[in-house]
Parts: structure tokens; C-alpha cells; sequence
């Protein structure tokens, strides 16, 4: 999914470069943010007209792994936290407060292993005085706090893409990625139509989720690649090159 895969990169370049030297083994950042992710996801609790998800998450570290985090603890913190909000965001979740990242030693866990579970721990400053949740649109939403209750998701920004046919460093052709889906084969019906014997009539197809968009391989006889490896279903970031048989497309967006 690419809330991960996008959070990983952040994770590896805020956190991974910061904690490299002191991180050569035992636990790594970027394993606890793929944790965190599940468990936001396995959370999820439906309630009468929202979805919600634990603010409050757990980590449980060997004594070995929670002694060389100590001294970047906050950091972390900040960084899985913001994690744990855009998961809940791309999920179309809410949560009751801030989210809030907390560590703790595990004496039973060996170096390596850890543990992370999550509570809901609501916002006191959002209660009126009968205790129950605001409901208000105008509740201000802090850098850690994914959408409140009586809160609406705002609309994802979508940045234009396309798709070029190459014939060595030529541009053969454009193709604007602007609908939901766009099929990819030999089929005059193609909405991208090649004409290369190798592709099958139904070889591929380009999926718009949000803001991203991923290519799936419809069973091909000769396989979807990206970048030289095969693939089933990819999600593409600007300048990857798919190539369909002897047919060879570049995915291009604008930043």
C-alpha cells in the first residue's frame, strides 16, 4: 500500500539516517513503523456514523533494543505518531485524540523482538461538561490527531500523470492517465492500445487509488515488468518504466 511504502522512505530518511549508526542491529525503525501500520489498521472499531481507531499505541522493547533507542526516543515518537495519523487518514478513520507514541522495556522480549498494542485515549480538552465528545467542524486538528468526530476527510489532491510509449529515447506517444481505470493490451478496445504481438488483447490495466496509481498484470501471456522486475501489482512513483513485451512505457507526473 502506498501510505507504507511512502511512510518507510520517511522513515528511512528522518529515522533510519539518524539512528543508523546506532541501530546496526536488534530493532529497526522502519520495522516498528510496518507494525504500527497493522496495527491502526486491525484496530478499527465501527461505531454509529465512524470508523475509529486506537490514538494511543504501545511499544514494548527488549531491555538490549529500548537502551539504544533511549536517547531518541522523542524523535521516533514524533515520527511514528505522524505514521499512525496518516494511516487513519487514508483509512477514512478517526481518532478520539492525539495520537501518541509510548515505550516501554519488555524483560521477557529478546533483542529484536517487541510487541506494540494500541488504546483509545479521548481528548479532554474536547469534552464538554457532561463528558461527551465535541462535535463541532471547526475543532482545530493538531499535527498528531487524524479526523475528529463531526470532522469530513478533506479531498485528496490529485496530480496529474501519464503514461508515454518509448521507442529507445523517442516519445512515441502520451497518454493522460485521467480516468479511474485505463486498460492496456492489443485490443482495438484498449484504452492504451499496442500494437506489439507480444502483449496480450487484455495484458494490463492502470487502477487510480487516491492519489496514486498502480499497474496490475490482467494474467498476461508474457508478464507486466517495472523497472526489470515482474510484477502482479505495483503501485508507480514518477519515472518508473513498464514495460509490456516489446513495449516499453514510462510513467510521468507532475510534482
Amino acid at each position: 500500500m502506498g501510505i507504507l511504502r511512502d511512510f518507510e522512505q520517511r522513515l528511512e530518511g528522518a529515522v533510519e539516517g539518524l539512528f543508523a549508526r546506532a541501530f546496526r542491529s536488534g530493532v529497526q525503525p522502519v520495522e516498528l513503523g510496518k507494525r504500527l501500520v497493522r496495527a491502526v489498521e486491525d484496530g478499527r472499531t465501527v461505531g454509529v456514523s465512524r470508523v475509529y481507531v486506537p490514538n494511543v499505541y504501545v511499544y514494548e522493547l527488549s531491555p538490549a533494543d529500548r537502551e539504544r533507542f533511549r536517547d531518541y526516543e522523542h524523535a521516533l515518537a514524533a515520527e511514528l505518531a505522524a505514521l499512525a495519523v496518516q494511516t487513519a487518514r487514508d483509512n477514512d478513520c478517526a481518532m478520539l485524540g492525539p495520537a501518541r507514541i509510548e515505550f516501554e522495556t519488555g524483560e521477557d522480549l529478546a533483542e529484536g523482538r517487541f510487541r506494540v498494542t494500541g488504546r483509545v485515549e479521548a481528548d479532554p480538552s474536547r469534552a464538554d461538561p457532561t463528558g461527551a465528545p465535541e462535535s463541532s467542524h471547526d475543532a482545530p486538528v493538531g499535527p498528531h490527531t487524524a479526523m475528529l468526530p463531526g470532522q469530513s476527510r478533506a479531498p485528496e489532491v490529485r496530480t496529474p500523470a501519464s503514461l508515454v510509449l518509448l521507442s529507445g529515447r523517442h516519445e512515441v506517444q502520451v497518454y493522460p492517465l485521467s480516468g479511474a481505470k485505463l486498460s492496456i493490451g492489443r485490443s482495438d478496445q484498449s484504452d492504451i492500445a499496442l500494437a506489439d504481438p507480444g502483449v496480450s488483447r487484455n495484458h494490463a490495466r492502470i487502477v487510480r487509488e487516491g492519489d496514486d496509481f498502480i499497474v496490475e498484470d490482467l494474467q498476461s501471456t508474457n508478464g507486466t515488468e517495472v523497472n526489470g522486475q515482474p510484477v502482479r501489482r505495483r503501485r508507480l512513483a514518477n519515472g518508473d518504466v513498464v514495460k509490456l513485451a516489446n513495449s516499453t512505457l514510462q510513467f510521468r507526473r507532475e510534482s
